[in-house]
């Protein structure tokens, strides 16, 4: 259903294209897992995992099962399926020497690179063709989009 109101249909255009790329996203998070064997959920681990490490922040079992929004013991069965795959190790925390962090392997890294390197690629290629400003738009919607959905 469209509504009539012309700016509510046009952000709400603008809303369902995100889906769209989302779902895509997905799909080639799915055909990752389907080629290397792994869950949907273990990937989803790796992408959280990566994205603390570019952050610079040490990601904990804790943390990583806040950001899954699962249990303790199922995050633990992910974190244990990762670990005996080879993809991620744990590490001591380099601030509270009794807790470990989460690491991605760097084999399981070239394995991401290696499937979807081509992807990002051309995502980047497409980043690259906006204006500064445009990309700081893009930035600000996507920013607020995700403070939405939190």
């Amino acid at each position: 259903m469209t509504p009539h109101d012309p700016e509510r249909a046009a952000a709400l255009e603008l809303v369902h294209r995100l889906r769209d790329v989302a779902l895509r996203l997905d799909l080639a998070i799915g055909e990752f897992a389907k080629t290397t064997g792994l869950h949907g959920t273990d990937v989803r681990a790796l992408v959280r995992l990566l994205d603390a490490e570019r952050a610079g922040a040490e990601a904990t079992p804790t943390w990583l099962a806040q950001q899954l929004g699962m249990t303790s013991q199922a995050t633990t069965a992910v974190i244990h399926r990762l670990e005996a795959a080879g993809h991620v190790e744990r590490r001591r925390s380099r601030t509270d020497g009794r807790s470990s962090h989460l690491q991605v392997s760097d084999s399981a890294i070239a394995l991401g690179w290696q499937f979807f390197g081509p992807l990002l690629d051309q995502m980047v290629a497409t980043t690259s063709t906006l204006t500064k400003s445009d990309q700081a738009i893009i930035a600000n919607y996507l920013t607020a989009l995700t403070q939405a959905i939190d």
